[in-house]
């Protein structure tokens, strides 16, 4: 039955039980109504506006909830669907409205793929460009200057391998660059050799305490142990450039819903709308429909904690 018959025949109804209700009780109105008439009136008016007023309610309260779901259309809810009662046009509308979701997540999806896989891409190609080239002629200038040190006089010794030593340095900056830039442990040993060189390597260079702690033999998707990589990465940068933290934790743990990791460090918080680094980790998470949650309190710290739950789809072609 349709919506509006619903309510038409409701409302009917609960009119014609008011009307049966005055022709047969016992009840008159005199051609002046007297203060216990005008009561017994505004008693029956008072239960027909409340039966209708449920009637109205509950056949109104699918509108309710597929306002509510519209609401909520950006919120990271893992069901964003509308339940389904019946036949009528708000059922119709319901089965829309679901049918419009699964293609947003779809177009979402595929999107923040093609994007990602974007990103992935030039990340590779500026790597090989960092090693193949700028390294290349670092090396090459690092061995024309120890050569030249050799062959300048003696008071000139030590400018020249003082420039020996900046250039040197720059060569391992850019290694590092390019490491970070395309995990190649990551590829080659898997997620646990390449998250503790990530934290052993921040460590080293930073002088922050990063503590790893992580189950073992983690078994998990080229794509799922990428994002996995990718969201350590990004929130690690983050407690560097803005946490002030003096130690981060890094936990992986596999719990009833999924693997679950939680990066958390003792900074000043987050200040501020989240950036590109904190949109990229959602989308990230998404590809694997994994959950991401931040926590921050200026007193405590920032906790990132990311959900990959168990038989997330393989998503290929993603990220390679």
């Amino acid at each position: 039955m349709s919506l509006f018959w619903r309510l038409f025949l409701g409302t009917v109804v609960t009119l014609l039980v008011a009307v049966l209700i005055l022709a047969f009780a016992p009840v008159t109105v005199s051609t002046r109504a007297s203060v216990d008439e005008m009561i017994v009136l505004f008693i029956g008016l008072l239960v027909v506006s409340v039966v209708n007023a449920v009637t109205l309610r509950r056949g109104l309260q699918p509108l309710a909830e597929l306002r509510q779901a519209l609401t909520d259309l950006d919120t990271p809810r893992p069901d964003r669907t509308v339940p389904v009662r019946g036949s009528d046009e708000i059922a119709a509308v319901a089965t829309a409205y679901n049918h419009m979701v699964e293609r947003l997540d779809l177009e979402r999806e595929n999107s923040a793929r093609a994007s990602l896989n974007a990103q992935e891409a030039e990340r590779a190609r500026v790597s090989r460009e960092l090693h193949d080239e700028v390294g290349q002629s670092l090396t090459v200038l690092l061995l024309r200057l120890e050569m030249l040190g050799r062959a300048v006089p003696e008071s000139l010794r030590a400018e020249v391998a003082t420039l020996s030593e900046v250039v040197r340095d720059n060569l391992a900056d850019v290694r590092a660059i390019s490491a970070r830039l395309r995990p190649g442990v990551l590829e080659d040993l898997g997620l646990g050799p390449a998250l503790t060189a990530l934290c052993n390597d921040l460590g080293h260079h930073t002088g922050l305490a990063v503590r790893l702690s992580m189950p073992r033999g983690l078994v998990g998707s080229t794509e799922q142990d990428l994002v996995i990589y990718r969201v350590v990465q990004e929130a690690l940068t983050n407690v560097v450039r803005h946490a002030a933290a003096t130690t981060v934790e890094v936990v992986l743990a596999n719990e009833a819903d999924g693997l679950r990791v939680t990066i958390s460090d003792n900074g000043t918080g987050l200040a501020g709308v989240p950036g590109t680094g904190m949109m990229g980790m959602a989308e990230r998470a998404r590809l694997v429909r994994g959950r991401l949650e931040v926590r921050s309190d200026p007193a405590v710290g920032t906790t990132v904690a990311l959900t990959v739950p168990r038989g997330a789809p393989v998503l290929t072609g993603v990220l390679r």
